[in-house]
């Protein structure tokens, strides 16, 4: 794993252009993914499936930068499975509010699944798969 970068911190719109200039490795299948822009988990809807872009901490932009719990929250995330490349399927929606939001993460190696605050959900990005 060493030199694998694993998460972005900072600007949403810096993972699409890093992404673009320096390519890495990836899971078969991920490289269509890269073409296609990423969106937050939290608009994703019932059933729809993507692949993992990463995760960024949604206060990474503000003035105050980012504070330790939501570093922690980050590593989390990453610690439970939603890291680069990983398949996801968001299975189900909380009620009222669509909090919290079900998500099947991983693929041949395991899967698990996770009720995610809509706060964690909005750390994750994803490029979403062509719904057919």
């Amino acid at each position: 794993m060493s030199g694998q970068v694993l998460a972005r911190f900072g600007d949403p719109a810096s993972l699409d252009a890093d992404m673009a200039v320096a390519p890495r490795e990836r899971h078969a299948g991920a490289s269509q993914a890269d073409a296609r822009a990423t969106v937050q988990l939290t608009t994703l809807a019932r059933n729809a499936t993507g692949t993992v872009a990463g995760v960024r901490l949604a206060s990474a932009g503000s003035a105050t930068g980012s504070s330790a719990d939501d570093e922690r929250m980050a590593l989390r995330l990453m610690e439970i499975g939603f890291v680069q490349g990983a398949q996801l399927r968001v299975i189900a929606f909380g009620q009222p509010g669509d909090d919290p939001i079900g998500v099947r993460v991983g693929g041949r190696g395991g899967v698990s699944t996770f009720a995610l605050r809509r706060l964690e959900a909005s750390c994750v990005w994803v490029w979403p798969d062509a719904q057919s």
